[in-house]
Protein backbone atom coordinates (compact mmCIF):
# COMPACT_ATOMS: atom_id res chain seq x y z
CA UNK A 1 0.00 0.00 0.00
CA UNK A 2 1.63 3.45 -1.09
CA UNK A 3 0.87 6.82 1.52
CA UNK A 4 2.02 9.12 -1.71
CA UNK A 5 4.57 10.45 0.54
CA UNK A 6 7.36 11.72 -1.54
CA UNK A 7 10.37 11.13 1.23
CA UNK A 8 10.19 9.00 4.26
CA UNK A 9 11.44 10.27 8.19
CA UNK A 10 14.79 8.99 7.37
CA UNK A 11 15.46 10.43 4.28
CA UNK A 12 14.47 13.49 5.51
CA UNK A 13 16.55 13.46 8.56
CA UNK A 14 19.66 12.68 5.88
CA UNK A 15 18.81 15.67 3.91
CA UNK A 16 18.82 18.03 6.93
CA UNK A 17 22.76 17.86 7.59
CA UNK A 18 23.64 18.32 3.68
CA UNK A 19 21.54 21.32 3.43
CA UNK A 20 23.18 22.55 6.56
CA UNK A 21 26.86 21.71 5.16
CA UNK A 22 25.55 23.20 2.26
CA UNK A 23 25.14 26.49 4.02
CA UNK A 24 28.11 26.27 6.62
CA UNK A 25 30.30 25.93 3.81
CA UNK A 26 28.84 28.84 1.83
CA UNK A 27 29.37 30.73 5.11
CA UNK A 28 32.76 29.98 5.78
CA UNK A 29 33.84 30.97 1.81
CA UNK A 30 31.80 34.56 2.38
CA UNK A 31 33.79 34.99 5.57
CA UNK A 32 37.28 33.63 4.06
CA UNK A 33 36.62 36.58 2.03
CA UNK A 34 35.71 38.90 4.37
CA UNK A 35 38.67 37.96 6.72
CA UNK A 36 41.62 36.82 4.67
CA UNK A 37 44.75 38.84 5.09
CA UNK A 38 44.63 40.91 2.10
CA UNK A 39 40.75 42.70 2.78
CA UNK A 40 41.56 42.63 6.10
CA UNK A 41 45.31 44.72 6.03
CA UNK A 42 43.42 46.71 3.41
CA UNK A 43 40.52 47.78 5.49
CA UNK A 44 43.14 48.49 8.11
CA UNK A 45 44.77 50.72 5.82
CA UNK A 46 41.95 52.51 4.36
CA UNK A 47 41.13 53.35 8.16
CA UNK A 48 44.39 54.56 9.63
CA UNK A 49 44.33 56.59 5.91
CA UNK A 50 41.56 58.19 6.63
CA UNK A 51 42.05 59.25 10.12
CA UNK A 52 45.40 60.99 9.02
CA UNK A 53 43.25 62.29 6.31
CA UNK A 54 40.19 63.60 8.10
CA UNK A 55 42.07 64.33 11.85
CA UNK A 56 45.70 65.34 11.27
CA UNK A 57 45.67 67.32 14.64
CA UNK A 58 44.50 64.50 15.96
CA UNK A 59 46.58 61.16 13.70
CA UNK A 60 49.72 62.98 13.91
CA UNK A 61 50.63 62.12 17.34
CA UNK A 62 49.30 58.49 16.64
CA UNK A 63 51.53 58.25 13.73
CA UNK A 64 54.73 59.78 16.07
CA UNK A 65 53.98 57.09 18.48
CA UNK A 66 53.44 54.43 15.99
CA UNK A 67 56.74 55.32 14.19
CA UNK A 68 58.56 55.68 17.46
CA UNK A 69 57.36 51.92 18.51
CA UNK A 70 58.63 50.68 14.93
CA UNK A 71 61.97 51.91 15.21
CA UNK A 72 62.19 50.64 18.90
CA UNK A 73 61.04 47.21 18.51
CA UNK A 74 63.19 47.18 15.10
CA UNK A 75 65.94 48.18 17.06
CA UNK A 76 65.69 46.09 19.60
CA UNK A 77 65.28 43.04 17.52
CA UNK A 78 68.26 44.11 15.78
CA UNK A 79 70.07 44.03 18.79
CA UNK A 80 68.75 40.48 19.59
CA UNK A 81 69.78 38.99 16.54
CA UNK A 82 73.39 40.53 17.30
CA UNK A 83 73.48 38.99 20.24
CA UNK A 84 72.99 35.56 18.71
CA UNK A 85 74.57 36.23 15.10
CA UNK A 86 77.64 38.07 16.29
CA UNK A 87 79.17 37.34 12.87
CA UNK A 88 76.13 37.93 10.81
CA UNK A 89 75.41 41.87 12.24
CA UNK A 90 78.45 43.26 13.02
CA UNK A 91 79.62 46.09 15.20
CA UNK A 92 78.08 48.11 12.45
CA UNK A 93 74.87 46.55 12.68
CA UNK A 94 74.65 47.07 15.98
CA UNK A 95 75.84 50.70 15.84
CA UNK A 96 72.35 51.14 13.65
CA UNK A 97 69.81 49.13 15.74
CA UNK A 98 71.15 51.38 18.39
CA UNK A 99 70.48 54.39 16.80
CA UNK A 100 67.00 53.24 15.53
CA UNK A 101 65.78 52.68 19.14
CA UNK A 102 67.13 56.16 20.04
CA UNK A 103 65.67 57.64 17.38
CA UNK A 104 62.37 56.22 18.36
CA UNK A 105 63.07 57.31 21.95
CA UNK A 106 63.66 60.70 21.01
CA UNK A 107 60.76 60.72 18.83
CA UNK A 108 58.20 59.51 21.45
CA UNK A 109 59.59 61.80 24.35
CA UNK A 110 60.78 65.09 22.29
CA UNK A 111 57.81 67.06 20.35
CA UNK A 112 60.31 68.55 18.46
CA UNK A 113 62.84 65.16 17.34
CA UNK A 114 60.91 64.89 13.94
CA UNK A 115 61.71 68.89 13.42
CA UNK A 116 65.26 68.01 14.32
CA UNK A 117 65.56 65.18 12.48
CA UNK A 118 64.49 66.74 9.17
CA UNK A 119 67.27 69.50 9.36
CA UNK A 120 69.90 66.93 9.83
CA UNK A 121 68.68 65.32 6.71
CA UNK A 122 68.21 68.29 4.76
CA UNK A 123 71.88 69.05 5.52
CA UNK A 124 72.32 65.93 4.56
CA UNK A 125 70.84 66.43 1.07
CA UNK A 126 71.94 70.09 1.17
CA UNK A 127 75.98 68.67 1.18
CA UNK A 128 75.50 66.11 -1.39
CA UNK A 129 73.73 68.70 -4.04
CA UNK A 130 76.52 71.07 -3.24
CA UNK A 131 79.15 67.37 -3.92
CA UNK A 132 76.97 67.65 -7.48
CA UNK A 133 77.42 70.61 -8.35
CA UNK A 134 81.36 70.59 -7.77
CA UNK A 135 81.54 67.60 -9.47
CA UNK A 136 80.24 69.51 -12.59
CA UNK A 137 81.88 72.66 -11.94
CA UNK A 138 85.50 70.67 -12.23
CA UNK A 139 84.19 68.63 -15.06
CA UNK A 140 84.75 65.39 -12.95
CA UNK A 141 81.30 64.09 -13.69
CA UNK A 142 80.79 60.81 -15.44
CA UNK A 143 77.19 61.76 -16.15
CA UNK A 144 76.25 65.33 -16.74
CA UNK A 145 72.78 65.00 -16.86
CA UNK A 146 72.60 62.42 -13.74
CA UNK A 147 74.82 64.64 -12.01
CA UNK A 148 72.84 67.96 -13.03
CA UNK A 149 69.21 66.16 -12.03
CA UNK A 150 70.80 65.18 -8.44
CA UNK A 151 72.18 68.75 -7.78
CA UNK A 152 68.74 70.14 -8.17
CA UNK A 153 66.54 67.57 -6.44
CA UNK A 154 68.99 67.71 -3.21
CA UNK A 155 70.03 70.95 -3.00
CA UNK A 156 66.02 72.02 -2.77
CA UNK A 157 64.76 69.27 -1.39
CA UNK A 158 67.33 69.74 1.50
CA UNK A 159 66.80 73.40 1.33
CA UNK A 160 63.25 72.84 2.01
CA UNK A 161 63.62 70.24 4.88
CA UNK A 162 66.01 72.90 6.76
CA UNK A 163 63.94 76.07 6.16
CA UNK A 164 60.54 75.23 6.10
CA UNK A 165 60.38 70.87 7.90
CA UNK A 166 57.24 71.65 9.31
CA UNK A 167 55.20 71.89 5.88
CA UNK A 168 57.86 69.45 4.62
CA UNK A 169 56.18 66.92 7.50
CA UNK A 170 52.97 67.79 7.01
CA UNK A 171 52.86 66.85 3.25
CA UNK A 172 55.22 64.07 4.00
CA UNK A 173 52.27 62.87 6.20
CA UNK A 174 49.30 63.46 3.72
CA UNK A 175 51.39 61.62 1.04
CA UNK A 176 52.02 58.63 3.18
CA UNK A 177 47.92 58.49 4.26
CA UNK A 178 46.55 58.99 0.51
CA UNK A 179 48.83 56.27 -0.25
CA UNK A 180 47.73 53.85 2.71
CA UNK A 181 44.51 54.58 1.09
CA UNK A 182 44.97 53.46 -2.37
CA UNK A 183 47.12 50.67 -1.26
CA UNK A 184 44.10 49.64 1.16
CA UNK A 185 41.54 49.93 -1.79
CA UNK A 186 43.86 47.92 -3.97
CA UNK A 187 44.02 44.89 -1.88
CA UNK A 188 40.68 45.03 -0.38
CA UNK A 189 39.48 44.62 -4.00
CA UNK A 190 42.10 41.77 -4.84
CA UNK A 191 41.28 39.94 -1.72
CA UNK A 192 37.18 40.38 -2.42
CA UNK A 193 37.83 38.60 -5.89
CA UNK A 194 40.20 36.23 -4.21
CA UNK A 195 38.15 32.77 -2.87
CA UNK A 196 40.88 31.97 -0.88
CA UNK A 197 40.79 32.74 3.21
CA UNK A 198 44.81 32.87 2.90
CA UNK A 199 45.08 35.68 0.62
CA UNK A 200 47.83 38.08 0.57
CA UNK A 201 49.79 40.68 -1.29
CA UNK A 202 53.44 40.70 -1.16
CA UNK A 203 55.82 42.25 -3.72
CA UNK A 204 55.69 39.41 -6.45
CA UNK A 205 51.63 39.95 -6.27
CA UNK A 206 52.14 43.77 -6.32
CA UNK A 207 54.18 43.47 -9.65
CA UNK A 208 51.61 40.86 -11.45
CA UNK A 209 48.85 43.21 -10.66
CA UNK A 210 50.96 46.12 -12.18
CA UNK A 211 51.52 43.71 -15.46
CA UNK A 212 47.76 42.92 -15.60
CA UNK A 213 46.85 46.65 -15.43
CA UNK A 214 49.34 47.56 -17.95
CA UNK A 215 47.68 44.98 -20.29
CA UNK A 216 44.25 45.45 -19.87
CA UNK A 217 44.53 49.39 -20.11
CA UNK A 218 46.98 49.76 -23.03
CA UNK A 219 45.33 51.68 -25.82
CA UNK A 220 46.40 50.18 -28.46
CA UNK A 221 47.88 51.55 -32.04
CA UNK A 222 45.29 53.07 -33.39
CA UNK A 223 44.00 54.60 -30.45
CA UNK A 224 47.37 56.04 -29.95
CA UNK A 225 47.46 57.40 -33.64
CA UNK A 226 44.18 59.04 -32.78
CA UNK A 227 45.73 61.01 -29.98
CA UNK A 228 48.38 61.95 -31.73
CA UNK A 229 46.80 63.49 -34.54
CA UNK A 230 45.76 65.98 -32.11
CA UNK A 231 48.78 66.70 -29.91
CA UNK A 232 50.87 67.17 -32.55
CA UNK A 233 51.39 69.51 -35.17
CA UNK A 234 52.52 66.89 -38.22
CA UNK A 235 51.43 65.74 -41.47
CA UNK A 236 49.20 65.50 -42.74
CA UNK A 237 48.00 68.90 -42.62
CA UNK A 238 50.92 70.32 -40.66
CA UNK A 239 50.80 73.91 -41.79
CA UNK A 240 46.67 74.26 -40.97
CA UNK A 241 47.44 73.01 -37.43
CA UNK A 242 50.03 75.57 -37.09
CA UNK A 243 48.33 78.24 -38.37
CA UNK A 244 44.98 77.68 -36.57
CA UNK A 245 46.88 77.03 -32.99
CA UNK A 246 48.76 80.31 -33.44
CA UNK A 247 45.95 82.19 -34.46
CA UNK A 248 43.71 81.13 -31.39
CA UNK A 249 46.67 81.74 -29.33
CA UNK A 250 46.93 85.48 -30.66
CA UNK A 251 43.51 85.67 -30.14
CA UNK A 252 43.07 84.27 -26.67
CA UNK A 253 46.20 86.26 -25.24
CA UNK A 254 44.83 89.26 -26.97
CA UNK A 255 41.36 88.62 -25.19
CA UNK A 256 43.18 87.52 -21.91
CA UNK A 257 44.79 91.31 -21.58
CA UNK A 258 41.91 93.11 -22.07
CA UNK A 259 40.05 91.03 -19.57
CA UNK A 260 42.80 91.80 -17.33
CA UNK A 261 43.12 96.14 -17.76
CA UNK A 262 38.99 95.74 -17.22
CA UNK A 263 39.84 93.55 -14.55
CA UNK A 264 36.52 91.48 -15.73
CA UNK A 265 36.98 87.80 -14.45
CA UNK A 266 34.44 86.80 -16.85
CA UNK A 267 36.28 87.61 -19.74
CA UNK A 268 39.20 86.07 -18.38
CA UNK A 269 37.82 82.83 -18.24
CA UNK A 270 36.68 83.06 -22.30
CA UNK A 271 39.83 83.67 -22.71
CA UNK A 272 41.02 80.41 -21.21
CA UNK A 273 38.72 78.61 -22.84
CA UNK A 274 40.28 79.23 -26.47
CA UNK A 275 43.86 79.35 -25.00
CA UNK A 276 45.84 76.36 -27.02
CA UNK A 277 48.67 76.45 -24.67
CA UNK A 278 47.30 73.27 -23.27
CA UNK A 279 47.93 71.10 -26.35
CA UNK A 280 51.39 70.88 -26.55
CA UNK A 281 52.15 70.59 -23.08
CA UNK A 282 50.31 67.34 -23.00
CA UNK A 283 52.16 66.63 -26.20
CA UNK A 284 55.38 66.89 -24.83
CA UNK A 285 54.27 64.38 -21.74
CA UNK A 286 52.61 61.88 -24.49
CA UNK A 287 55.90 62.21 -25.84
CA UNK A 288 57.94 61.55 -22.59
CA UNK A 289 56.18 58.37 -21.26
CA UNK A 290 56.60 56.86 -26.08
CA UNK A 291 60.70 57.83 -25.78
CA UNK A 292 60.09 60.00 -28.52
CA UNK A 293 62.62 62.96 -28.04
CA UNK A 294 62.00 64.51 -31.78
CA UNK A 295 58.29 65.03 -30.27
CA UNK A 296 59.28 66.08 -27.10
CA UNK A 297 61.95 68.80 -28.59
CA UNK A 298 58.92 69.99 -30.97
CA UNK A 299 56.43 70.57 -28.26
CA UNK A 300 58.77 72.19 -25.91
CA UNK A 301 59.54 74.38 -28.63
CA UNK A 302 56.23 75.21 -29.45
CA UNK A 303 55.73 76.06 -25.65
CA UNK A 304 58.37 78.88 -25.68
CA UNK A 305 57.75 79.97 -28.77
CA UNK A 306 54.03 80.30 -27.64
CA UNK A 307 54.76 81.89 -23.71
CA UNK A 308 57.47 84.38 -26.05
CA UNK A 309 54.42 85.31 -28.60
CA UNK A 310 51.81 85.90 -25.85
CA UNK A 311 54.53 87.62 -23.67
CA UNK A 312 55.14 89.80 -26.19
CA UNK A 313 51.63 90.62 -26.96
CA UNK A 314 50.82 91.54 -24.36
CA UNK A 315 53.64 93.81 -23.69
CA UNK A 316 52.41 95.82 -26.85
CA UNK A 317 48.55 96.07 -26.07
CA UNK A 318 49.78 97.06 -22.92
CA UNK A 319 51.65 100.40 -24.74
CA UNK A 320 48.66 101.13 -26.44
CA UNK A 321 45.60 100.32 -24.42
CA UNK A 322 44.94 102.79 -21.80
CA UNK A 323 45.23 102.19 -17.76
CA UNK A 324 41.62 102.00 -17.26
CA UNK A 325 42.78 100.31 -13.50
CA UNK A 326 46.22 100.80 -11.36
CA UNK A 327 47.99 97.70 -11.53
CA UNK A 328 48.10 97.82 -7.44
CA UNK A 329 44.32 97.65 -7.41
CA UNK A 330 43.96 95.41 -10.56
CA UNK A 331 43.08 91.98 -8.90
CA UNK A 332 43.93 90.05 -12.04
CA UNK A 333 47.38 90.99 -11.66
CA UNK A 334 47.97 90.90 -7.81
CA UNK A 335 46.43 87.72 -7.76
CA UNK A 336 48.48 86.14 -10.19
CA UNK A 337 52.10 87.60 -8.72
CA UNK A 338 52.35 85.41 -5.30
CA UNK A 339 52.03 81.50 -6.63
CA UNK A 340 52.39 79.23 -3.84
CA UNK A 341 51.86 75.51 -2.87
CA UNK A 342 47.86 75.80 -3.36
CA UNK A 343 48.93 77.05 -7.11
CA UNK A 344 51.11 73.68 -7.82
CA UNK A 345 48.64 71.60 -5.99
CA UNK A 346 45.91 73.06 -8.76
CA UNK A 347 48.31 72.70 -11.85
CA UNK A 348 48.97 68.94 -11.12
CA UNK A 349 44.79 68.30 -10.38
CA UNK A 350 44.29 69.88 -13.62
CA UNK A 351 47.41 68.01 -15.58
CA UNK A 352 45.72 64.95 -14.23
CA UNK A 353 42.41 65.72 -15.39
CA UNK A 354 43.62 66.83 -18.96
CA UNK A 355 45.54 63.84 -19.65
CA UNK A 356 42.69 61.72 -18.58
CA UNK A 357 40.26 63.51 -20.94
CA UNK A 358 42.43 63.21 -23.89
CA UNK A 359 42.71 59.07 -23.50
CA UNK A 360 39.28 59.09 -22.44
CA UNK A 361 36.62 59.56 -24.99
CA UNK A 362 33.77 59.43 -22.73
CA UNK A 363 35.36 63.18 -20.95
CA UNK A 364 36.96 64.35 -23.98
CA UNK A 365 35.05 67.79 -23.83
CA UNK A 366 36.26 68.03 -20.22
CA UNK A 367 39.19 69.89 -21.46
CA UNK A 368 37.28 73.24 -21.75
CA UNK A 369 37.05 73.04 -17.50
CA UNK A 370 40.57 72.06 -17.59
CA UNK A 371 41.40 74.78 -19.23
CA UNK A 372 39.38 77.12 -17.12
CA UNK A 373 41.00 75.32 -13.64
CA UNK A 374 44.92 76.00 -14.58
CA UNK A 375 45.25 79.31 -16.35
CA UNK A 376 48.01 79.41 -18.91
CA UNK A 377 47.44 82.33 -21.04
CA UNK A 378 46.47 84.85 -17.92
CA UNK A 379 50.07 85.11 -16.57
CA UNK A 380 51.53 85.43 -19.61
CA UNK A 381 49.29 88.49 -20.16
CA UNK A 382 50.41 89.68 -16.87
CA UNK A 383 54.15 89.46 -17.29
CA UNK A 384 53.92 91.62 -20.48
CA UNK A 385 51.87 94.33 -18.81
CA UNK A 386 54.12 94.04 -15.67
CA UNK A 387 56.42 94.06 -17.69
CA UNK A 388 55.34 97.38 -19.78
CA UNK A 389 54.71 99.12 -16.30
CA UNK A 390 58.42 98.12 -15.29
CA UNK A 391 57.26 96.25 -12.26
CA UNK A 392 60.08 93.69 -12.63
CA UNK A 393 59.07 91.73 -9.17
CA UNK A 394 55.27 91.36 -10.16
CA UNK A 395 56.37 90.21 -13.54
CA UNK A 396 59.00 87.61 -12.24
CA UNK A 397 56.08 86.35 -9.55
CA UNK A 398 53.60 86.19 -12.80
CA UNK A 399 55.85 84.09 -14.93
CA UNK A 400 56.76 81.79 -12.24
CA UNK A 401 52.90 80.85 -11.97
CA UNK A 402 53.37 79.86 -15.56
CA UNK A 403 56.25 77.94 -14.84
CA UNK A 404 54.99 76.18 -11.55
CA UNK A 405 51.42 74.91 -13.94
CA UNK A 406 54.05 73.92 -17.06
CA UNK A 407 55.79 71.70 -14.71
CA UNK A 408 53.36 70.54 -12.79
CA UNK A 409 51.33 69.87 -15.85
CA UNK A 410 53.71 67.77 -17.24
CA UNK A 411 54.43 65.51 -14.28
CA UNK A 412 50.74 64.90 -13.55
CA UNK A 413 49.96 64.20 -17.28
CA UNK A 414 53.03 62.10 -17.72
CA UNK A 415 52.00 59.46 -14.66
CA UNK A 416 48.07 59.28 -16.10
CA UNK A 417 49.29 58.74 -19.21
CA UNK A 418 51.48 55.55 -18.67
CA UNK A 419 49.16 54.25 -15.85
CA UNK A 420 45.79 55.25 -18.58
CA UNK A 421 47.90 53.26 -21.77
CA UNK A 422 49.07 55.61 -23.88
CA UNK A 423 52.17 53.47 -23.88
CA UNK A 424 52.76 49.53 -24.21
CA UNK A 425 54.80 47.40 -21.71
CA UNK A 426 57.40 47.00 -24.35
CA UNK A 427 58.05 50.50 -25.29
CA UNK A 428 58.34 51.29 -21.30
CA UNK A 429 60.98 48.55 -21.17
CA UNK A 430 63.02 49.79 -24.04
CA UNK A 431 62.87 53.69 -23.21
CA UNK A 432 62.74 52.90 -18.96
CA UNK A 433 66.57 55.01 -18.86
CA UNK A 434 65.60 57.45 -21.33
CA UNK A 435 62.11 58.02 -19.71
CA UNK A 436 63.49 58.20 -16.40
CA UNK A 437 66.38 60.62 -17.15
CA UNK A 438 63.37 62.83 -19.17
CA UNK A 439 61.17 62.27 -15.67
CA UNK A 440 64.01 63.07 -13.27
CA UNK A 441 64.57 66.45 -15.06
CA UNK A 442 61.09 67.76 -15.04
CA UNK A 443 60.87 66.66 -10.90
CA UNK A 444 64.05 68.05 -10.29
CA UNK A 445 62.56 71.60 -11.95
CA UNK A 446 59.61 71.01 -9.79
CA UNK A 447 61.58 70.74 -7.02
CA UNK A 448 63.73 74.29 -7.14
CA UNK A 449 60.10 76.09 -8.51
CA UNK A 450 58.49 74.37 -5.32
CA UNK A 451 61.18 76.12 -3.10
CA UNK A 452 59.88 79.82 -3.88
CA UNK A 453 56.32 78.40 -3.73
CA UNK A 454 57.15 76.90 -0.41
CA UNK A 455 57.98 80.14 0.86
CA UNK A 456 55.28 82.29 -0.58
CA UNK A 457 53.36 80.02 1.45
CA UNK A 458 55.26 79.98 4.70
CA UNK A 459 54.46 83.77 4.53
CA UNK A 460 51.01 83.76 3.89
CA UNK A 461 50.53 81.45 6.46
CA UNK A 462 52.53 83.57 8.85
CA UNK A 463 50.84 86.46 8.10
CA UNK A 464 47.59 84.78 8.50
CA UNK A 465 48.42 83.78 12.04
CA UNK A 466 49.75 87.00 12.79
CA UNK A 467 46.37 89.02 11.70
CA UNK A 468 44.66 86.74 13.83
CA UNK A 469 46.83 87.10 16.78
CA UNK A 470 46.64 90.98 16.07
CA UNK A 471 43.04 91.32 16.31
CA UNK A 472 42.74 88.95 19.30
CA UNK A 473 45.15 90.76 21.50
CA UNK A 474 43.51 94.22 20.46
CA UNK A 475 40.57 93.38 20.82
CA UNK A 476 40.61 91.94 24.70
CA UNK A 477 42.98 94.76 25.55
CA UNK A 478 40.89 97.30 24.34
CA UNK A 479 37.72 95.80 26.30
CA UNK A 480 40.05 95.69 29.27
CA UNK A 481 41.68 99.07 29.42
CA UNK A 482 38.76 101.48 27.36
CA UNK A 483 35.64 99.56 27.04
CA UNK A 484 33.48 102.78 25.02
CA UNK A 485 36.05 102.81 22.64
CA UNK A 486 35.28 100.57 18.89
CA UNK A 487 37.44 98.43 17.09
CA UNK A 488 36.79 99.04 13.90
CA UNK A 489 40.14 97.18 12.17
CA UNK A 490 42.82 95.78 12.85
CA UNK A 491 45.72 95.52 10.22
CA UNK A 492 48.98 93.05 9.71
CA UNK A 493 51.59 93.45 7.81
CA UNK A 494 55.31 91.92 8.51
CA UNK A 495 56.24 93.72 11.96
CA UNK A 496 53.45 96.53 11.80
CA UNK A 497 50.09 96.85 13.28
CA UNK A 498 47.43 99.44 12.56
CA UNK A 499 44.59 99.64 14.95
CA UNK A 500 41.79 101.72 13.89
CA UNK A 501 39.12 102.99 16.76
CA UNK A 502 36.61 104.91 17.10
CA UNK A 503 35.04 106.29 20.85
CA UNK A 504 34.15 109.37 22.87
CA UNK A 505 37.69 109.01 24.83
CA UNK A 506 41.24 108.77 23.82
CA UNK A 507 43.52 105.95 23.51
CA UNK A 508 45.07 104.57 27.07
CA UNK A 509 48.78 104.24 26.94
CA UNK A 510 49.44 101.74 24.07
CA UNK A 511 53.06 100.26 25.57
CA UNK A 512 51.26 97.31 26.86
CA UNK A 513 49.43 96.50 24.22
CA UNK A 514 53.14 96.93 22.09
CA UNK A 515 54.58 94.84 24.63
CA UNK A 516 51.88 91.80 24.45
CA UNK A 517 51.82 92.16 20.14
CA UNK A 518 55.64 91.81 20.28
CA UNK A 519 55.52 88.65 22.22
CA UNK A 520 52.61 87.00 20.17
CA UNK A 521 55.10 87.81 16.82
CA UNK A 522 58.42 86.78 18.55
CA UNK A 523 59.50 89.91 16.97
CA UNK A 524 59.90 93.85 17.59
CA UNK A 525 56.52 95.08 16.20
CA UNK A 526 55.38 98.93 15.19
CA UNK A 527 52.20 99.89 16.29
CA UNK A 528 50.56 102.52 15.00
CA UNK A 529 46.64 103.72 16.08
CA UNK A 530 44.38 105.61 14.09
CA UNK A 531 41.83 107.25 16.70
CA UNK A 532 38.47 108.78 15.37
CA UNK A 533 36.85 110.60 18.07
CA UNK A 534 32.80 110.56 18.27
CA UNK A 535 30.35 112.60 19.69
CA UNK A 536 26.65 111.55 21.40
CA UNK A 537 23.74 113.41 21.50
CA UNK A 538 21.22 113.34 23.76
CA UNK A 539 18.02 115.35 23.47
CA UNK A 540 14.92 114.83 25.94
CA UNK A 541 11.74 115.73 24.55
CA UNK A 542 10.25 116.91 27.61
CA UNK A 543 12.67 119.69 29.37
CA UNK A 544 13.66 120.75 25.71
CA UNK A 545 17.34 120.23 26.71
CA UNK A 546 19.99 119.09 24.72
CA UNK A 547 23.27 117.17 25.93
CA UNK A 548 26.44 116.48 24.26
CA UNK A 549 28.23 113.73 25.77
CA UNK A 550 31.81 113.15 24.23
Amino acid sequence: MELGLDNSPMEQATDKPAANDEVDQSFRSVLGVIVNPATSKGAVLILVGMLILMAPEVSTPLVALCISAGLVLFGLTEIWSAIRHWSDVGLSGVFLAALSVLTGISILFFADAVIVMFRFVGIYLLLRGVAAGLRLLFRRSKSVVYDVIAAGVQTSLGIMLFLVPEAIAKSSLGIIAVSAVCLGGLMLIYGMQSNDDHTDIDASTLLTITKSWFKRSDLGFERRAEIAEGLYFEEPGKNQKLSSWWTMLGLSVAIATYAILQDSTAVVIGAMLIAPLMTPILGAAGAIVNGRKARLASSLIMVFLGASAAILLSFIIGQWAPDYIPIDSNTQITSRTSPNVVDMAIALAAGAAGAFATINRRVAGGLAGVAIAVALVPPLGVVGLTLEEGAWSDAWGAFLLFLTNLVAILLSATFIFVMGGWTSIRRLRSNASSIALTVGTVFSAAMVILLPLLFTSQGLISESRNQSLASTTVNKWVDDNAPDLTVTRVDSVGSEVTIAVAGPEEFPDPQSLAEELQTDFGQPITLRVVLTPTEVTEYETQSGTETKLR
